[in-house]
């Protein structure tokens, strides 16, 4: 790029004009590993003669080096080729406003226009003067024609500089140099959100698929990036240590530092729950339970079908994907039964972020498979038992009412799309469609085959 390219606004008078830190991000660290008195040579440069900060895993950074690492956003090649860019870019923009305050024909046509409003309202006065104001309002028109004209050619001959290709310190094809490896230990042990936070967290969400990583559960917002070996343990920010999880789920994990800013809830199907100590089930003492998101409302038969859908769940028995859900709201439990091989279990009616994890983990997972478990030790209020295990059921009078159904129904047509049993779609009295053969599993799966028209005495 010339470096006159505006003799007024040369990029060198804008570095000196405007600090170019300001631009840029910076994030701080935690309180508590602050420390005044030194124990150990700096990290980055050795010294030991200020006060600094400790990183996760034990190490030592002085403050001059912290206070100039807090501003790295790239490895050293692609930041300077980002700094220039904010410069060539921020410059460009001061000419260009500079050209049109002190372009000729833009003072013109403010002249034209001020003429223009006063001849206007003197043909009130005399009729005459219509003539005069058509002719002011051609030449006001003729000055912001030429401005235009002049500030395209300006625009054509100096463009705004391309966006540069930058890449992160965790990019597979970034070059870092020796000094960007240690920059990038830093980064990975900073005691805190490093500076370039907000980039690993949509690496990890685009890895995650923006889905909470606990099988089964249906929360897709509100989204947390989670440490799977805690900071206070040493814990890198790296992709292959970060793992998605829905707010109710991040709350149950037991390591401090997650911290959330909420805003205000209004909505009748979620409520805020406040931080709080819950007594442990398995051993003395209590843990604390972090703030979080929680729907109103349990399960639905619904949901449960929505879930099935996404996670394909199936028999761990015979592969069955035509799971039969049955919610019983007196009691409110919900019970899976397979109809091939007759399995079955039963348990509460819970959230559905408590009831999709646990199907999860009783059935078989055929889709968006999770990469992380739920901390059921941290709902102090479930039992291991509660809901047993997927074994055969007893053979009560519904079960045998459902196979001979399923018999009676062999002679009639198959969904020609899914190949499950079909049954008779009848019109409400007022509808002028005929009945017709649809299939039994469009409210789980959403097939929508059908067979044609039948006649009313095969009920």
């Amino acid at each position: 790029m010339e470096s006159n390219w505006h003799h007024a606004f040369n990029p060198q008078l804008f570095l000196k004009a405007i600090n170019v830190e300001r631009l840029l991000q910076r994030n701080d660290a935690y309180a508590e590993n602050r420390i005044n008195k030194l124990g150990k040579p700096c990290l980055s440069c050795g010294s030991s003669t200020a006060p600094g900060l400790l990183l996760n895993e034990g190490s030592y950074l002085c403050k001059q080096c912290f206070d100039r690492i807090s501003f790295v956003q790239y490895p050293e090649k692609y930041e300077e080729i980002r700094r220039q860019h904010l410069l060539a870019r921020e410059a460009r923009n001061q000419a260009r406003q500079a050209l049109i305050k002190s372009s000729p024909e833009l003072q013109n046509k403010k002249i034209a226009d001020t003429a223009f409003w006063l001849s206007f309202f003197l043909c009130f006065i005399h009729i005459g003067f219509i003539a005069l104001t058509a002719g002011i309002f051609f030449i006001a028109k003729q000055f912001k024609e030429a401005h235009n004209k002049k500030l395209n050619e300006w625009d054509t001959r100096y463009p705004e500089p391309p966006e540069p290709l930058l890449r992160h310190f965790h990019d597979p094809s970034a070059e870092l140099t020796t000094q960007d490896k240690q920059t990038l230990y830093i980064f990975n042990h900073w005691p805190g959100y490093p500076p370039f936070w907000g980039y690993l967290r949509e690496v990890v969400l685009k890895k995650d698929s923006g889905r909470c990583q606990v099988s089964g559960c249906p929360s897709r917002l509100e989204l947390h990036i989670h440490h799977i070996k805690p900071v206070s343990e040493g814990g890198e920010h790296s992709p292959g240590n970060l793992v998605s999880l829905c707010d109710f789920h991040h709350a149950l994990e037991p390591e401090k530092g997650h911290e959330r800013i909420w805003g205000s809830i209004k909505t009748r199907y979620f409520t805020l729950v406040c931080e709080h100590e819950r007594s442990n089930r398995a051993t003395l003492g209590s843990h604390t339970v972090l703030a979080h998101l929680r729907r109103l409302q349990l399960v639905t038969l619904e949901e449960l079908r929505e879930l099935t859908k996404t996670y394909g769940f199936s028999c761990p028995q015979c592969g069955n994907t035509h799971i039969k859900f049955t919610l019983y709201k007196g009691k409110n439990t919900v019970e899976i039964e397979c109809p091939t091989c007759a399995k079955s279990v039963e348990g509460p009616q819970e959230l559905t972020e408590e009831t999709g994890p646990r199907l999860a983990e009783l059935l078989r997972v055929t889709r968006n498979q999770g990469r992380w478990k739920v901390r059921w030790d941290m709902l102090s209020e479930r039992k291991s038992a509660v809901w047993g295990a997927w074994q055969g059921g007893r053979a009560t009078k519904k079960r045998k009412e459902y196979k001979e159904r399923l018999d009676q129904d062999s002679s009639k047509p198959v969904c020609p799309k899914c190949g499950a049993a079909m049954r008779i779609i009848r019109p409400r009295p007022t509808d002028t469609w005929k009945p017709f053969w649809g299939c039994t599993q469009h409210k789980v799966t959403g097939c929508k085959g059908s067979a044609k028209y039948v006649e009313a005495k095969q009920d």
